[in-house]
């Protein structure tokens, strides 16, 4: 009987899930036994004193044997993956399907924050139709999915007949099927059919822009074409696009949604569904990134006194990447972000003539989130220590820079420093390899130009993992990134860097420019 959940168990909806793996130990032992059976029926055939065995005794060995192997390895494989769930809720399969559809699974939080992600919803939203909960966000089983990410679900009802001799013996398979942006695959098992109908109409409910197909149109959905998918990934977003201007229009949009402010993310996109949730959002993955720029525009100004606040453009970095900063929460990386405000505003005071100018303050994280949260309410901060700043600034004549040749740095792990103006693709080879064996702590390579430039820290007894900090040349500024990966990565890295074929995928470093540029002018300030 489906319906909202009352009371939630002591640990939480996921923790009792992985914890009730534990009772999978009886199959685990009831498999084992089998194989056991098994070998022991193969070794008796074998040891039989028959010196002129037929054809069929030896397909009995084989069965008893291969049943044997294959039994008592599903047998293992169940004991572990119960013991493993049960005892080690970070490695189950539950949470790693949980981090697996978070923006960045790398950086997710630990397992105990993962699961009360999922549970809070549950327990506020939760309809429940037998194991399977459906929430605001989450529809959690054995595994989890997120449901902005599904695309497409099944609901499979099928009744099957086997006939043995003059029995007759009917089953219902009764399965959930769930295809996500990802292209990945979740099935739940059900037993009562009402329980499936109620379910995959509660999904339509929660997921409306998703489609519901029946169960025989799913081969042909998992095997089609990257470019069919494409498709259908453009489609999911036209109907979502033409339900949110559908409820705008007709008045039924959020009421935390301010339809007079746009938000510029950090990419270039746009958006006109600005909330306080949005905010936090893009503030998040402005920390995860290493830093990012994100803006919000009045689409009507707000006026007081002859003055026009026109728009609030907040810089967001966090440069603390020390151990176990992936699994930080966007609470615990508030300690370390900063942030950095800017306020763009006209004045018509003078005869009608326009005067643009701005004002910007630096501060913490949370000072930042609740000033934008208040601006897009159209609320004016307090520009009390806010210092003036012109909005447009004089373009500097380019410098004539000096063309700085290569540069490869070594420091081994006893501190010694060895530093070669001159060197081959070899020498790098052979620095990148000491990455690997242990030969040096520290490697230093600036390409000629003294632009691109790489320096790699090899992990240590805190840490294993490499630090690696890199430049990029955009068409208007260099940029600096980081990263953390494991030896041989960075010795992959380096080689490429050297020979110009170094080509990541940039989405998973951290952009740590501003940070760069403020170490880069201190520098030179104290000149």
């Amino acid at each position: 009987m489906s319906g909202n959940n009352t009371k939630m168990p002591k640990g939480g909806y996921c923790l009792q899930l992985t914890r009730k793996k534990l009772f999978s130990l009886w199959m685990a032992l009831l498999l084992l036994f089998i194989g056991v059976c098994l070998g022991v029926y193969g070794w008796m055939e074998w040891q039989a004193d028959n010196p002129a065995r037929e054809y069929m005794e030896y397909i009995k060995i084989a069965i008893g044997w291969g049943g044997a192997f294959v039994f008592i390895a599903m047998g293992m494989w169940t004991a572990y993956t119960s013991v493993r769930d049960a005892f080690f809720p970070q490695k189950s399969e539950l949470a790693n399907s949980i981090r697996s559809q978070l923006p960045y699974p790398d950086a997710a939080p630990g397992v105990l924050e993962l699961f009360a992600m999922v549970d809070r919803d549950i327990a506020a939203n939760g309809q429940w139709f037998e194991k399977v909960a459906v929430g605001k966000e989450w529809v959690l089983a054995e595994k989890a999915s997120y449901i902005p990410r599904i695309r497409v679900f099944f609901g499979r009802d099928e009744i099957r007949t086997h006939r043995s001799g003059e029995r007759v013996n009917t089953s219902r398979i009764l399965e959930l099927h769930i295809l996500d942006d990802r292209r990945q695959h979740q099935i739940t098992i059900l037993h009562n059919p009402k329980e499936l109908q109620a379910l995959l109409d509660c999904i339509s409910l929660r997921a409306p822009d998703a489609l519901r197909r029946p169960y025989s149109e799913y081969i042909s959905w998992i095997q089609k074409s990257d470019m069919e998918w494409e498709n259908m990934l453009r489609e999911y977003r036209v109907r979502q696009g033409e339900r949110d201007m559908a409820a705008f229009q007709s008045g039924g949009g959020d009421t935390g949604i301010n339809q007079n402010m746009i938000l510029t993310y950090p990419d270039g996109s746009v958006t006109s569904r600005v909330t306080p949730d949005l905010i936090r959002k893009v503030l998040e993955d402005c920390l995860r990134q290493g830093e990012g720029t994100f803006s919000l525009s009045a689409g009507c100004p707000v006026e007081r006194e002859g003055i026009r606040y026109v728009e609030m453009e907040c810089f967001a970095g966090c440069y603390e990447y020390e151990e176990d900063f992936e699994d930080l929460s966007f609470q615990e990386m508030k300690k370390f972000g900063e942030a950095e405000l800017f306020l763009k505003m006209t004045s018509t005071k003078d005869a009608g003539k326009a005067v643009q100018f701005g004002r910007m303050c630096q501060m913490d994280i949370p000072g930042a989130e609740g000033i934008l949260e208040a601006w897009i309410r159209g609320e004016i901060p307090n520009m009390k220590d806010w210092e003036a700043t012109p909005l447009f600034m004089e373009q500097e004549q380019p410098k004539k820079r000096e063309m700085i040749p290569p540069h490869l740095g070594l420091m081994s792990p006893a501190g010694v420093f060895q530093s070669h103006d001159r060197f081959t693709l070899e020498d790098v080879a052979v620095a990148a390899e000491g990455l690997v064996d242990g030969s040096y702590q520290m490697v230093d390579l600036t390409l000629p130009g003294g632009y691109l430039w790489m320096r790699i820290h090899a992990g240590d007894a805190s840490d294993g993992r490499c630090k690696v900090l890199v430049t990029r040349a955009d068409t208007d500024k260099l940029r600096y990134f980081r990263n953390q990966c494991t030896h041989r990565q960075a010795s992959d890295w380096l080689n490429a860097f050297a020979k110009g074929t170094f080509q990541p995928d940039w989405k998973e470093w951290k952009d740590y420019t501003r940070k760069a540029e403020k170490e880069y002018k201190k520098q030179r300030g104290g000149k």
